[in-house]
């Protein structure tokens, strides 16, 4: 068997791989805001995983906050994406009431919201978007904060979230 043959074995065993491209990688982050010297503390992060499945892959980190503490939420979505634009791409984020830490499932997003926002867009290679938004939790519980992309043309979309423990 000669160099070339070997090449294209190779070739084919990962092609079905490359079928399912990456689109999106979000960087997601939540800290407490010091107001007196305007500066973000004790950060917790996530990075990017796909559904499906249901919830993704890897657990969600958990940020514990007390009641009406100043907060920020901090994303940057980067199109990795290599085959070109991805034309009219949702980027949705959110911080929502949950029911539990770790649930899979998104809770009722027509209740319970305390901020969001979205931005839709043609991501070009290597575009990026992204915001920093301030708030506050009102009330003890459980809440999902989350960005997540809609309508790349795929079998699966991205999202990073994390939990947010308020006491």
């Amino acid at each position: 068997m000669g160099w070339r043959f070997l090449m294209l074995i190779a070739a084919l065993a990962v092609w079905p791989l490359s079928a399912q491209a990456e689109h999106a990688n979000i960087k997601l982050r939540v800290f407490r805001v010091d107001a007196e010297a305007s500066k973000a503390r004790d950060e917790t992060a996530a990075a990017s995983d796909e559904e499906p499945p249901l919830g993704g892959i890897n657990p969600r980190p958990v940020f514990r906050a007390k009641v009406n503490e100043p907060l920020a939420l901090q994303f940057i979505l980067t199109n990795i994406y290599p085959h070109g634009e991805l034309k009219n791409v949702t980027i949705r984020y959110f911080v929502v009431r949950a029911e539990k830490l770790g649930q899979k499932k998104l809770p009722a997003l027509d209740k319970g919201m305390v901020t969001e926002g979205r931005f839709t867009m043609n991501l070009k290679p290597k575009g990026r978007v992204g915001a920093r938004v301030a708030f506050r939790l009102d009330t003890p519980g459980v809440y999902l904060l989350r960005v997540q992309t809609k309508n790349t043309k795929s079998d699966h979309e991205h999202f990073s979230a994390i939990d947010l423990l308020v006491e």
